[in-house]
């Protein structure tokens, strides 16, 4: 009889093209994921895969297997989760932890919350540190900034940042070469490497700026209220200015020119079909 584990693992190991892999995002060993591969060769009768030294390669076996059970098991795992949730709803709501960058927790995640369906307790940090704690099952759901070569782990586009240069309210548009103008200002920046500015730069200019910043400070809060007192200029993205640009506190400076980043709510591979991620990616999704 076969198991429904073993086409589990097949369908791992297909995705990720490796036995480590495939037993890191079941939480498996890579014995036990080896065993159900080499029981579902034995009932099918065919190799499933070509051993490679660094690759799992299908055979046109293992495609044609792929290719009929992939969208069974996925139904199979949907009805097994919604049942699942169904069965909790009327119980209590479901606890999730979650991380991300603060600012942007704080003024796009917090505010759209379904509350009315889990409670949640929420962590700040940096993209890096947050995947690692999302594979090692500390977090539910992580908001990154970037994408991650770790395998088990998907992620959702749900918003596109965009980056522009904000500057006190008493500074007048620039005349002439923007470039220029850029380079003679007092910057305030998070670190010495020009984060998010050195993106702008080579965006718009294809080069990395050479200026060192005035002012170094931790978030963008603090870089916001320096702004504001007139020391000098930086780059934040726009959703988090949206409240002092329409209090007249600070401008926006060449509005035309942004740069962009992709922002993800990422999540371990097996939480794929799970109904509160589904409801978290339709909440956060910005449309």
């Amino acid at each position: 009889m076969i198991d429904f584990e073993w086409y589990r693992s097949f369908i791992h190991v297909y995705q990720q093209r490796s036995v480590s892999a495939a037993a890191r995002v079941r939480f498996l060993t890579q014995p036990a994921i080896s065993q159900h591969i080499a029981a579902l060769e034995a009932e099918v009768g065919e190799s499933l895969f070509i051993r490679a030294p660094r690759e799992m390669i299908p055979t046109d076996k293992g495609k044609e297997i792929y290719t009929q059970v992939i969208g069974l098991i996925d139904r199979l795992e949907e009805i097994s989760l919604e049942a699942k949730h169904q069965a909790g709803a009327d119980l209590k709501r479901p606890l999730l932890k979650f991380g991300g960058p603060v600012e942007y927790v704080s003024k796009r995640v917090i505010p759209n919350l379904p509350l009315e369906a889990a409670q949640f307790i929420a962590t700040f940090g940096l993209s890096d540190s947050l995947t690692e704690r999302l594979i090692k099952r500390e977090l539910d759901f992580i908001i990154s900034t970037k994408r991650s070569t770790e395998s088990g782990v998907q992620y959702i586009p749900i918003e596109t940042e965009h980056f522009v240069i904000v500057a006190p309210a008493s500074v007048d548009e620039p005349v002439g070469d923007l470039n220029e103008w850029l380079d003679q200002q007092s910057w305030l920046s998070f670190g010495l490497e020009l984060p998010i500015i050195r993106r702008y730069y080579q965006t718009h200019f294809g080069q990395r700026p050479t200026f060192r910043p005035d002012l170094i400070l931790p978030n963008m809060e603090a870089i916001l209220s320096g702004i504001k007192a007139g020391h000098g200029i930086s780059v934040l993205p726009s959703y988090f200015i949206e409240e002092a640009v329409s209090h007249g506190q600070v401008r926006v400076i060449a509005p035309e020119r942004s740069a962009t980043n992709v922002i993800y709510l990422a999540y371990r591979t097996e939480s794929r079909h799970d109904p509160m991620i589904q409801q978290l990616v339709r909440s956060l999704k910005s449309e």
